[in-house]
C-alpha cells in the first residue's frame, strides 16, 4: 500500500540567493503538512547539508530531506537530486552533468524549462534530451499558462511531472508542490516515486501565488537594503 505525501523539491536558502535558513523551511514543512522537501541552492549542496544536520541533531523523523542543488549548466538550470549530499564538483556542461549524475545515482530535472527569462533550458532542449522527469509546475512563473504548456509537453514525452514552489523565502513554500505515492518515508522512495511517475504536480490559486511572489521579492530587497 503506497502512501500519498506532499513534497516541495525546489527551495532556496541563505546559502545562495534565498532569504530564509534551511531550518525555517523544515519548520514550515511541519506546519504545512509536507513530508518531503529539498533544499536546492544555486550551484551548492551546502543548504542541503545544513538541513540534514539540523534534522539529525533535533531528531526530526517526520520530514525527509532530499539532498539537492540547482546547477547552472550551459543550456540552463537543472535540478540535481541525490541520495546523499555531494561535493560541489558538478560539471556545467549538460552532457558531462548527465554522466556525473549517473555515476552517483543522482537524478536530474530541468527547472522551469520554458521560462527562458529565468534560465530555463527552452523548448528545443526540452525536446532534444530524453528527460525522465520534468518540473512542470513552478511557483516562480507569473503566467500559469507556461506551467500548463510544460505539463502537456512533458506528458507527451512520457516524462514524470513534479511541481515545486521555487521559494526564495519561507512564506512562498508550497505555492506549487508535488503529490507523491511512496512505499516508505525515505530518500530512496522519493527518488523512486519520481522515476516511476508516481507523482502529480499541484498549484495554489494564481492570485495567491502572485501575492506570495511579490511578498518574497519585497522581503529579499528589504533584507539586501538593510545589510
Amino acid at each position: 500500500m503506497k502512501n500519498v505525501v506532499k513534497a516541495d523539491l525546489h527551495l532556496h536558502t541563505i546559502y545562495s540567493d534565498g532569504a530564509s535558513r534551511p531550518e525555517e523551511y523544515i519548520k514550515e514543512a511541519i506546519k504545512k503538512n509536507f513530508s518531503i522537501i529539498s533544499i536546492t541552492d544555486h550551484d551548492t549542496f551546502k543548504g542541503s547539508l545544513h538541513a540534514v544536520r539540523y534534522l539529525k541533531e533535533n531528531k526530526i523523523d517526520n520530514i525527509v530531506l532530499l539532498p539537492g542543488a540547482e546547477v547552472r549548466t550551459n543550456i540552463g538550470d537543472i535540478l540535481v537530486y541525490c541520495i546523499e549530499v555531494q561535493e560541489d564538483d558538478f560539471p556545467r556542461d549538460i552532457d558531462e552533468l548527465i554522466d556525473w549524475a549517473s555515476e552517483r545515482e543522482c537524478i536530474i530535472v530541468p527547472a522551469h524549462p520554458l521560462d527562458i527569462f529565468r534560465h530555463g533550458i527552452g523548448l528545443s532542449n526540452l525536446l532534444r534530451y530524453p528527460w525522465k522527469i520534468v518540473e512542470a509546475y513552478n511557483g516562480g512563473v507569473l503566467i500559469p499558462l507556461i506551467n500548463e504548456i510544460t505539463y502537456a509537453i512533458a506528458r507527451r514525452l512520457s516524462a514524470s511531472c513534479i511541481g515545486n514552489s521555487d521559494a526564495h523565502h519561507v512564506s512562498s513554500m508550497g505555492s506549487c508542490y508535488t503529490l507523491m505515492r511512496i512505499n516508505s518515508l525515505d530518500v530512496e522512495s522519493a527518488i523512486q516515486s519520481m522515476i516511476l511517475g508516481l507523482t502529480e504536480p499541484r498549484a495554489e490559486s494564481y492570485s495567491r501565488r502572485v501575492s506570495k511572489k511579490l511578498r518574497s521579492i519585497f522581503v529579499k530587497r528589504t533584507l539586501r537594503t538593510s545589510l
